[in-house]
């Protein structure tokens, strides 16, 4: 640390802060009690405050620093033009996830922590370990110690099963898995520095190994196109492949019905967001239907992946883990199981081995082929079907509640409603039909604005919560809390 006089009254702080050599590795890092490292019981009232703090004192400026620089960005970027609005909170620190721990390093209060996290997100070097909470990965009443130590043991588990599960299959079902597997994590988020390289590269290696297992271990799912985006992220934050592949078991025990060959869950959260968008912009509705798009088989991607694709990478980030958090939290029963149940005695054979992207209908769904992105979205012309089916002339049922809407994951359609108010002009303005949607959107991929439409997402979203077309239980009133979520079931 070094300070330096100006020719002004001023003083220039420069800071310079490098690791020990003895660090440990960040894979082994994890938020614990001020008693695993220090005895606090013998420390006086004034010292203990000292020891509960997780930093040193140069990165604790390093902190403060940051976050007033935070604050004053958002003051200078954010557009005092929209009604409303109000700066983002800065995101979530380490000194300030161990106030939601208690003595014992114990999360005590995980509900407002996903409340702070919807309002600002996570820092980068402190993802590791809350996201593994959003993932709903640990049992509730881990203390520190026993959260590494279940790490630990699951990394352990899933290096057993990647090998087993290789013995298991046959010959047949590994190549026609791996390959698919395969051609999709060369194509999955290569641009980023961390999955850069050639087609061996280590980190490519374990996204693949990772899924492959997946499949192995879940045959009533297998592997379905798509899946690797949901891995990427969780990979690339993680960084160690036993701990992203029981996060991406987490996650998958709330996604795992996007991918069933039924297409029912796709179904019902089509025919939910269909109904958010007549009900926001009637008109805009109305436009979609005459053009062919009604279905918004274009925004497929969007409610498959939960808009992974759609923003660059490290946006991606942020946005996933402000999604997860207006989930509540929803703990495993004992642990997270890293395998699924067998295939049925007498399987059908179409519904097992590795799937393209599943394409629902307005019957209910069905299984859709389409190998490229242009053929994700499925075809145009389900427009009229839907005026018929949605007619303008009905009267409009209400929402639904949180814990139904969007299959208990509503803050995601109100992120799809936002992204396509974002563009409502220029597709109208455009005469865009159900193809030209699907190709603009196609060349905005990684390139949408996250601070425009998550600030319309949460401020339509805010609305819904308050508003009374819903009722909870009857009472016709929103849930504790409904300015901000958690608020809805997890089941998706």
């Amino acid at each position: 640390m070094a300070f330096s006089g100006l020719a002004h009254s001023h003083l220039q702080l420069r800071v310079d802060i490098k690791p020990s050599e003895d660090s440990p590795l960040l894979e082994d890092w994890d938020i614990i009690s001020p008693k695993d490292v220090i005895g606090s019981d013998l420390l006086t009232p004034e010292k203990r405050s000292l020891a509960a703090s997780p930093l040193p004192l140069t990165q604790s400026i390093i902190s403060q620093v940051g976050r007033t620089l935070s604050r004053v960005q958002q003051a200078l970027s954010w557009s005092s033009g929209e009604e409303g609005a109000r700066p983002f909170k800065p995101p979530l620190g380490d000194a300030e996830f161990h106030t939601f721990l208690n003595h014992q390093g114990q999360l005590c209060r995980p509900e407002e922590l996903r409340l702070r996290i919807y309002h600002g997100g996570v820092e980068p070097a402190l993802r590791k370990v809350v996201w593994r909470y959003l993932l709903n990965v640990y049992p509730d009443g881990l203390t520190g110690q026993e959260r590494m130590d279940y790490m630990k043991r699951k990394s352990g588990e899933y290096e057993g099963l990647k090998l087993a599960s290789r013995g298991r299959a046959g010959a047949e079902e590994l190549e026609l898995v791996s390959g698919m597997v395969q051609k999709d994590v060369l194509r999955t988020d290569r641009a980023h520095p961390y999955y850069a390289g050639p087609e061996d590269a280590p980190h490519l290696r374990a996204l693949r190994d990772l899924l492959t297992t997946y499949a192995l271990c879940h045959p009533r799912v297998s592997y379905c196109q798509g899946m690797s985006d949901i891995a990427s992220p969780i990979l690339a934050v993680m960084d160690n492949e036993g701990h992203a592949y029981v996060c991406f078991c987490g996650a998958m025990r709330r996604l795992e019905a996007n991918f069933r060959p039924d297409g029912a869950a796709m179904a019902v959260k089509f025919r939910h967001l269909r109904l958010l968008v007549r009900r926001a912009d009637p008109a805009f509705h109305a436009y979609l239907c005459r053009r062919g798009a009604g279905d918004l088989f274009f925004c497929y991607r969007w409610l498959l992946l939960e808009l992974k694709r759609e923003f660059a990478f490290e946006d991606a980030l942020r946005l996933l883990e402000v999604a997860w958090s207006s989930l509540p939290p929803d703990p495993p029963s004992g642990e997270v199981p890293l395998t699924g149940p067998p295939l049925p005695l007498d399987p059908n054979p179409s519904a097992s081995g590795p799937r393209l992207m599943v394409r629902p209908s307005l019957g209910g769904g069905e299984e859709g082929g389409g190998g490229d992105e242009e053929e994700e979205e499925g075809e145009g012309g389900g427009g009229d079907e839907v005026e018929r089916q949605e007619g303008e002339g009905e009267t409009l049922p209400p929402l639904p509640p949180p814990q139904e809407f969007g299959r208990g994951n509503p803050f995601l359609l109100f992120l799809c409603l936002s992204l396509l108010l974002e563009h409502r002009e220029r597709i109208v303005g455009g005469g865009m039909d159900h193809d030209e949607l699907a190709m603009h959107f196609d060349r905005l991929v990684r390139r949408q604005d996250l601070a425009r439409v998550t600030r319309r997402a949460k401020a339509l979203f805010a609305e819904y919560l308050q508003s009374e077309v819903w009722g909870v239980g009857g009472e016709g009133e929103p849930p504790a809390g409904a300015e901000t979520p958690p608020s809805s079931s997890s089941s998706s």
